[in-house]
């Protein structure tokens, strides 16, 4: 079944080259070391990715001139 998952990924066209080249380059390493770094690059995307949503300010609220309705 994983042999089947990394070949669709692989020739899917609708999947990014990074992802894909970050799966084929995962393949050759050791699969711990690998899926510890996997989980480390998530961890770290995780929380950029928070903390942006947590900083965003719709556009309509950035005008001080504008009165909310």
């Amino acid at each position: 079944m994983t042999a089947k998952i990394i070949d669709d990924v692989l020739n899917d066209p609708t999947i990014s080259n990074w992802l894909k080249s970050a799966l084929g380059s995962a393949l050759n390493r050791d699969p711990m070391d690998a899926t510890n770094d996997a989980e480390m690059l998530f961890f770290i995307l995780s929380r950029r990715l928070g903390e942006l949503f947590a900083n965003y300010e719709p556009p309509e609220l950035q005008n001080d001139s504008c009165v909310p309705l």
